[in-house]
């Protein structure tokens, strides 16, 4: 009898489902849209009603498309957006929308930390691994206390998207996150492995349940016949543990220990490499946390809109291109209809310089919850295609400069495994390659999410021993992008404009003055 395993990714913007077999060969896949809600500037809301349904028919269609008997897929993980949270009340029920992780309505907590209010911000780095920004969950909470105050008293646990879609799948121990998804709240102590007292009690995040510390793998209860109906599951299916959805991207790239780096070019963008050792950046903007499986940690390099930039080109400058691929059928895609764009524009986009940073500038260099996104360069003849080309370099060119600040650390990066919805991309591929100057390597299954969440249900079934077993039967190349060195010349210029152009609206106080003017 076969064995298959079920990966979800459930992303910001959609989920994407895919059956494994244990050699790590897609079998099938499905991926479902949904949502966000942007009731406020900087505001970003999920209603999870949105995504279960999404979640439910994916399952089911993936399994249809993999023509596999359900009672062969013998378990199922599932990757979520860490940083994101919600309330729970005494009927376990959400209190009202979840908070999203590129929500920057806590930016001004995240000023007052910085000056020193609450805790010292070197000590929150310290313990928690992560600076002070407004993607961690913890100036969410803090906003949502002193703001919607009648909301939070309510609450009885604190629930992130891990917890509360094990629920909705019927897990029976369902109250848990894994180290990776805790320790993207802000409030985890990512060298004791668990929730931090000290900043919990700074904040006042007291009178809360807060979801047990498991780790990623572990079994936490079965399919359900009711749950078995509505996604096509087979009763008595193990449900595991999985981890947030980029730790699952790096996982199915192959990276457990070091010596590997990952680039994840996704709705959420990151440069990330394992360390052994639960080291800090001097300068302190840059991520380190738990990975997901290992007893290791992850050192990240952040950009907050990533490849939502792109989907915001595509929505807003577009609509040609998407009403194209309508007419086309399956065949339609309006980013393959970009990129074809993009390909007629030489590297550089004829100097016009895109700044990614739609949500704010993430954990890099740059590090500024106040940046917004920007064209720089526009005249009276640029045209849509390098438009196009601007928003795919300003993507690349922010992870580039990510890539510099791990460099800076003393961190040896000979070659990068691309992942992420930007993989499907040659044109994108390329691109990283020129642009970091090392090779990329693309790697057979693209959706590495997806792949990471089942070799995560894999551990839990016991047809892995442990991760590094996983990886090494599951993870393979299918190709490697070697660096340009003609475009070596047009990027260095590109990346010069970028870095100068941020430091122009920043310096300048531009930026600050947005914020404060709306």
């Amino acid at each position: 009898m076969a064995t298959y395993l079920l990966g979800i990714d459930a992303g910001t913007t959609g989920c994407k489902t895919s059956v494994f077999d244990t050699e790590g060969r897609m079998i099938g896949s499905d991926y479902r849209e949904y949502p966000c809600y942007y009731p406020n500037p900087g505001w970003v809301e999920q209603i999870p009603e949105d995504m279960t349904q999404a979640l439910y028919e994916s399952c089911r269609a993936a399994i249809r498309d993999a023509g596999v008997e359900p009672e062969d897929v013998k378990a199922m993980a599932m990757s979520t957006q860490g940083s994101v949270f919600g309330g729970l009340d005494k009927d376990e029920a959400l209190i009202r929308p979840f908070i999203g992780w590129q929500d920057t309505r806590g930016v001004d907590y995240v000023e007052r930390i910085r000056g020193g209010e609450f805790i010292d911000p070197d000590r929150l780095y310290e313990i928690s691994g992560y600076p002070a920004a407004t993607v961690p969950c913890l100036t969410k909470y803090m906003w949502f206390k002193d703001n919607e105050p009648e909301n939070w008293a309510k609450i009885v646990k604190i629930s992130h998207h891990q917890d509360f879609f094990l629920k909705e799948f019927g897990a029976e121990d369902w109250f848990v996150n894994d180290t990776a998804t805790a320790s993207r709240t802000g409030i985890f102590d990512v060298e004791a492995g668990d929730w931090s007292q000290e900043i919990i009690d700074a904040i006042g995040l007291t009178g809360v349940s807060l979801p047990r510390i498991v780790k990623a793998g572990t079994v936490v209860g079965t399919i359900n016949r009711d749950i078995s109906l509505l996604t096509g599951l087979a009763e008595g299916t193990l449900i595991c543990v999985d981890a947030m959805d980029q730790n699952c991207s790096t996982l199915g790239g192959g990276l457990v220990h070091d010596g590997t780096a990952v680039s994840v070019i996704g709705t959420y963008g990151a440069v990330y490499v394992a360390t052994e050792d639960s080291v800090r950046d001097p300068n302190g903007t840059l991520i380190v946390k738990n990975n997901s499986g290992p007893e290791n940690y992850t050192v990240e390099a952040a950009s907050i809109a990533s490849a939502s930039s792109y989907r915001w080109f595509r929505d807003t400058l577009g609509s040609l291109e998407v009403a194209m691929a309508k007419e086309l059928g399956t065949d339609g895609n309006p980013y393959r209809l970009l990129n074809k764009q993009i390909e007629s524009v030489a590297p550089g986009a004829n100097g016009l310089t895109f700044l990614p940073y739609l949500q704010g500038a993430g954990s890099g260099p740059r590090a500024d919850s106040f940046a917004r996104g920007a064209f720089l360069g526009l005249n009276l003849g640029t045209t849509k295609a390098e438009m196009a080309r601007a928003v795919m370099e300003g993507i690349t060119l922010e992870m580039r400069d990510n890539l510099e600040s791990i460099r800076s650390m003393g961190v040896e990066v000979q070659e990068i495994r691309a992942a992420g919805g930007a993989t499907q991309s040659d044109v994108w591929n390329q691109m990283q390659a020129d642009m970091y100057q090392v090779p990329v390597a693309a790697l057979e299954v693209s959706e590495t999410g997806c792949l990471g969440a089942a070799l995560h249900a894999g551990v839990g079934l016991g047809v892995y021993k442990d991760l590094d077993d996983a990886v090494s039967r599951a993870v393979r190349v299918k190709g490697v992008f070697q660096p340009n060195p003609e475009n070596r010349e047009a990027y260095d210029k590109a990346y010069g404009r970028f870095v100068k152009g941020y430091e122009a609206l920043s310096g300048g106080g531009y930026f600050r003055y947005i914020h404060e003017s709306k």
